[in-house]
């Protein structure tokens, strides 16, 4: 069978998959209302077709079709397409999450500036046969790198809601992104680029609620994401009875920032940072956590999260305030409620950096973290590795020269972690390798 992309440049993509349904995206290049076809095929060739319908697009969700697919079978590889104007999509490829299972593979991504670097990372996730991958943030960001860019972004400042469509069309030109999402689906969470660098939730609903809304829309557009009407991101989903994820909203009911700026903060910030009351997570959002990280049934607890929550401290004081450190208080009520739960992850981006290490209670172990590196984003920590090394030994590994990714394979007796570093031309060498045993 033939096709062609022509009106499909953006290809096809899936996501939030669970044991019965999930999500399908394509965008159509087209400039007038359409009615799109799509069908959901167990096989590649599409001769047993077990769902089809068809799905209505315009201009007042920028030509976008995103479509819940429900009622299939648990632990099953299925293939999707759509269909406009007798021209077929690209085949996308997905799964429906299994009720039982005994092995599973993630890959976590974070920070993907699409001036910085081609998205390389994409490149070697099917080579990994992984199973889905979980997205922390900064699947956009908002500004170009304006001094000798690595590729150039033509399109504006974003700040309304065509100019974020703007950069969504953008991104998904590249061609490496375009490809692991058409055969691996993602579940994403945001963190500040999204809308703007460091911003809180809180704030920007009193000073400038439009643009939180633009961009916010802008992405349920955009991402392959079940659509609510509250902009409600945080949610979990089962991998049998291995692994509960919980994927977590830090940007939206977080307090102010507590001082700017928010890295290497001046001295008169930090009694606020240490303050009761602040929150990151909101009220709702925290008891949620709370209750389902306690209440879990799986062997693993995987919190998706999209800043760092280790302590990370330099000459004793918080390094970067933007982080979970800004919000200190909640933050130790949230680990001392969960610290006889065993087998928790935090999986973070926004660092631009791999970490390892512990994430402490009174000082004592009650989660790892791992925390990737952006996908193409650089980091300027470098130079301070061995102090933050030195002065925070519940941190065991740090690299800030790379660019990549880690994959993430759970067992029921352990978790193996991989920290793989992509260099500039694409190359992968991996960093280091993390092994867990279950509690």
């Amino acid at each position: 069978m033939l096709y062609f992309i022509t009106f499909f440049d953006f290809s096809v993509m899936s996501g939030d998959a669970d044991t019965n349904s999930f999500v399908i995206w394509t965008r159509i290049s087209a400039y007038r209302p359409v009615s799109v076809l799509y069908e959901v095929a167990e096989d590649s060739l599409f001769n047993k077709i077990v769902k089809s319908g068809e799905v209505k697009t315009d201009s007042s969700r920028d030509w976008t079709v995103k479509v819940l697919i429900s009622g299939l079978s648990s632990g099953k590889t299925y293939y999707y397409r759509f269909k406009y104007n007798n021209v077929y999509s690209p085949i996308g490829k997905t799964i429906t999450l299994p009720r039982s299972t005994n092995k599973f593979k993630i890959a976590i991504l974070s920070c993907q500036h699409f001036s910085e670097n081609y998205f390389w990372s994409y490149k070697y996730l099917l080579e990994d046969s992984v199973d889905i991958i979980v997205f922390l943030g900064d699947f956009i960001y908002e500004y170009s790198v304006y001094r000798n860019p690595r590729r150039p972004d033509p399109t504006p400042y974003a700040n309304d809601l065509s100019t974020y469509r703007a950069k969504y069309r953008l991104y998904y030109t590249d061609p490496y992104l375009k490809e692991a999402l058409r055969n691996i689906p993602i579940y994403v969470i945001w963190d500040d680029h999204e809308v703007v660098n460091d911003y809180s939730g809180k704030t920007m609903k009193y000073y400038n609620p439009r643009r939180l809304i633009d961009a916010y829309r802008a992405f349920f557009e955009y991402v392959p994401i079940r659509d609510n009407d509250s902009f409600r991101i945080y949610r979990s989903f089962n991998i049998g009875n291995l692994v509960e994820v919980f994927l977590i909203d830090g940007r939206q009911y977080r307090d102010e920032m507590v001082c700017r700026p928010t890295f290497n903060p001046r001295d008169n910030c930090y009694k606020m940072a240490f303050s009761e009351g602040r929150t990151m997570l909101g009220k709702e959002q925290k008891e949620w956590l709370i209750s389902g990280v306690l209440n879990s049934k799986s062997k693993w607890k995987f919190v998706a999260n999209n800043v760092m929550i280790m302590d990370m401290f330099k000459d004793n004081k918080p390094l970067n305030v933007d982080q979970w450190d800004g919000y200190y208080a909640e933050k130790k009520e949230f680990l001392c409620k969960i610290k006889n739960v065993k087998n928790v992850i935090f999986g973070t981006g926004d660092t631009h950096v791999f970490y390892f290490g512990e994430v402490l209670c009174d000082k004592k172990r009650v989660a790892y973290e791992v925390i990737t590196a952006g996908v193409s984003s650089p980091s300027g920590l470098k130079a301070l590795s061995d102090t933050i090394l030195r002065q925070n030994p519940h941190i065991k590994f740090m690299n800030a020269e790379y660019r990549g990714y880690v994959r993430l394979d759970f067992y029921n007796d352990s978790l193996n972690v991989y920290f793989f570093g992509t260099d500039e031309v694409g190359n992968r060498v991996l960093l280091r390798k993390e092994k867990i045993l279950s509690d």
